[in-house]
């Protein structure tokens, strides 16, 4: 498993590279309420605009999740109690 994931992260490590010098060209980014205007490559803007999304998506899904942890942990705390109410009955 170790070698598949060195050799996935290779192969996107290459995609990255190839990605990054076929799209060498420079671009300005404007927010519109903001007055600023930044020169970047068009590389650096696709790469943070994928970052960014994957960043919302790893927030989302944390949050969806949220529910079901609690869920977990107040199930974890009930096995607990009953094992050890239940190792106090047979000790006895």
């Amino acid at each position: 498993m170790r070698i598949l994931n060195t050799i996935v992260g290779a192969v996107v490590a290459l995609f990255i590279i190839l990605f990054a010098v076929s799209n060498m060209d420079a671009v300005q980014i404007t927010v519109w309420p903001l007055p600023y205007e930044v020169e970047m490559r068009l590389y650096g803007v696709i790469l943070l605009a994928v970052l960014a999304g994957f960043i919302a998506g790893g927030i989302g899904t944390w949050m969806v999740g949220h529910r079901k942890r609690r869920e977990l942990k107040r199930l974890r705390r009930q096995v607990r109690d009953l094992e050890q109410s239940l190792a106090q009955h047979l000790n006895k």
